[in-house]
């Protein structure tokens, strides 16, 4: 199973906000004061923090070591470094008193920032992982529900046009049947952008019971589906809302989607175009 995967050099707030969902109680009431006041910590004593967030000092110790920090005065070294090279890891959110042309560049404006944001966190070593494993596989199962469905039929889309055999599956009970009859020399790739999708996980449960290499596609490294793959490539959107899918979730997904599909081209260059070669003559005898 796969441990959390980030950039080592991943923005603390991105790091914060990935991992909130895998925090307890005590714990996400820091971290969603540090997403919301990060200029303030800054300037805050450890107790001063504790009182604000009504938890106990070693809840902050406890927080600085799940985001990556040696310790309080590391996490404060760290976000005054972020705050001063303004990698900030806020959205601006659509209110019902926006205009269209403000409604418009905010929804621009995330789409930007989750493709910076995914860029920034991504685990180039877990990629090569992923594109050596897309590679070496006989088949390739891609799980998608709900909002995800769209990003598995994309990766399924850039597979073929790479080479690479796969079929996208977004009816769970189809997930279940496929996965079932995979090998030890089939990839599986789950796609949930909170990593907690139940039907995704099942069918990926069920392909690591077939001896099939996982690979998770997630905003979260320490969701369970993260948790349960072998490869976990994350994401950097920001959270929903309640307003349906995130904004920017869906382009940071297919972002990533894209950087898989040239990283396989420039792992085997001349089998892609063999490939594209004969998409393309079989399309144009088609319109002939």
């Amino acid at each position: 199973m796969a441990e959390p995967s980030m950039a080592p050099d991943a923005s603390l707030l991105l790091t914060t906000r990935a991992l909130m969902p895998a925090l307890n109680e005590q714990e996400q009431k820091v971290g969603q004061y540090l997403l919301d006041h990060p200029g303030v910590v800054v300037h805050l004593a450890i107790s001063d923090l504790a009182q604000r967030c009504a938890v106990s000092d070693a809840t902050i110790f406890r927080f600085c070591k799940k985001v990556g920090a040696d310790g309080y005065q590391d996490l404060k070294i760290r976000l005054a470094q972020e705050l001063a090279s303004a990698r900030m890891a806020t959205y601006v959110r659509i209110t019902e008193k926006d205009s269209l042309v403000e409604a418009v560049q905010k929804v621009i404006a995330a789409d930007v920032k989750a493709l910076e944001d995914t860029l920034s966190v991504l685990d180039l070593a877990a990629l090569e992982r992923a594109v050596d494993a897309l590679l070496a596989a006989r088949w390739v199962d891609i799980y998608g529900s709900g909002g995800a469905a769209v990003s598995a039929y994309q990766l399924q889309y850039k597979l073929f046009h790479a080479g690479v055999r796969g079929m996208a599956h977004t009816d769970t009970q189809m997930q279940i049947i496929s996965a079932s009859l995979l090998s030890p020399d089939d990839v599986a790739v789950g796609i949930s952008h909170s990593g907690r999708s139940k039907e995704t996980q099942y069918a990926l449960e069920i392909a690591r019971q077939a001896g099939a290499t996982l690979i998770a596609i997630t905003n979260h490294p320490a969701s369970p589906i993260a948790e349960l793959a072998d490869i976990s490539l994350c994401t950097a959107a920001q959270e929903a809302t309640g307003r349906g899918y995130p904004l920017g979730a869906r382009i940071a997904q297919v972002g990533l989607i894209d950087i898989l599909y040239e990283c396989l081209n420039l792992k085997r260059r001349d089998e892609t175009q063999r490939s594209l070669s004969k998409i393309a003559q079989t399309l144009n005898h088609r319109h002939a």
